[in-house]
């Protein structure tokens, strides 16, 4: 799921311009047959679809 800017502004999570080894988004992790629940949802990645920019969840494994 795709998220505005404006949903994101105030949240503690931090913003990736790419993601690091072992950082997901939830189709990823969906598509790798993976329960989402291990994982914690650590912040967002920027993309553009055509010249907007949007956000998205990314996961890492819980510890």
């Amino acid at each position: 799921m795709y998220l505005n800017k404006s949903e994101i502004v105030g949240s503690d999570k931090p913003i990736f311009f790419n993601k690091e080894e072992g950082q997901f988004t939830y189709d990823e992790l969906i598509y790798a047959d993976e329960d989402p629940n291990t994982y914690q949802h650590v912040g967002f990645v920027t993309l553009y679809i055509g010249d907007k920019q949007m956000f998205e969840k990314i996961y890492q494994k819980g510890e």
